[in-house]
């Protein structure tokens, strides 16, 4: 996704940056949660919830879970992940959560 946020502040391009990774650079998904203008989501979180019912299951968890990266208001659980999440979802969860806390992984990967 283009992105064109002219007065972005750096923590603003580094989430967007984490969640991109997080989403596995989708760029409908990326679309789906934000503004291509301005360095905010689209909507409120509670409505991009309600509109994610159109995504399938994994797609809804993931954008709850850029949301919670985004303010805390994705309201996503430990266990959801867990029961539906594959490897490379896995992979990008955590390299998006290493890049958001500034941890090196392990090279060994």
């Amino acid at each position: 996704m283009n992105i064109s946020w002219k007065d972005a502040q750096d923590v603003e391009r580094k989430l967007f940056e984490t969640i991109s990774l997080l989403l596995g650079d989708n760029a409908n998904l990326l679309q789906f949660l934000f503004d291509p203008t301005r360095p905010k989501i689209r909507k409120r979180p509670g409505l991009l919830r309600d509109d994610s019912w159109v995504l399938n299951h994994g797609e809804q968890l993931l954008v709850r879970a850029a949301l919670d990266f985004w303010s805390g208001a994705g309201h996503l659980q430990l266990w959801e992940m867990l029961e539906t999440w594959d490897t490379p979802t896995w992979t990008n969860f955590i390299r998006a959560v290493s890049r958001l806390k500034d941890l090196p992984l392990d090279s060994n990967e």
